[in-house]
């Protein structure tokens, strides 16, 4: 994966209680970074930082490792990441701050295009789907029964037309 190309960072990023987000865990793999490292700079940042800010900004959760365990990691929303990654100095770290960037844009376009994040989008799509299915279906069942049905009720109206048929008298 090229990580400069701003489309592959957009699965870096996502949407969670209408706020973009990204973790401490992702940073460490995409900075090429240990991840303790990553979280002992963050938890820097917690204690000399402004504590509303940090609140709004970083939020420490858990997650699942390769072991099946449980392990810390921090969210961090844009303005978390900005001022995390500011002291990453590469050419490479420069790079992917700037791909974070784009990708954060986007994923708040998609948020603010239709005030539904893309897992609401996902569920109304799959409703719309299911709903769709399901009418074709009972709509395949009924055409199936139209088919036996049609002859009979076709020949029944033929009967019925030719009796209501008014008789003329012939003149001679």
């Amino acid at each position: 994966m090229q990580l400069a190309n701003p489309e592959n960072f957009k699965q870096f990023v996502q949407n969670k209680d209408s706020k973009t987000v990204t973790t401490s865990e992702t940073v460490a793999r995409v900075f090429g970074k240990l991840h303790a490292h990553v979280m002992r700079d963050i938890r820097e940042i917690l204690e000399s930082g402004d504590d509303e800010f940090n609140r709004s900004n970083f939020g420490l959760v858990e997650y699942i490792d390769k072991k099946g365990e449980k392990r810390p990691m921090f969210e961090m929303t844009k303005d978390g990441f900005m001022l995390l990654v500011m002291g990453y100095k590469t050419k490479k770290a420069m790079a992917i701050k700037i791909a974070y960037i784009k990708a954060f844009n986007f994923m708040q376009e998609q948020l603010l295009s239709g005030n539904m994040t893309l897992l609401e989008q996902y569920y109304q799509a799959l409703g719309e789907h299911k709903a769709e299915k399901q009418l074709a279906s009972v709509c395949g069942k009924a055409l199936n029964e139209w088919k036996g049905k049609k002859p009979l009720l076709e020949a029944t109206l033929k009967i019925f037309e030719d009796k209501l048929q008014i008789e003329l008298p012939l003149l001679n």
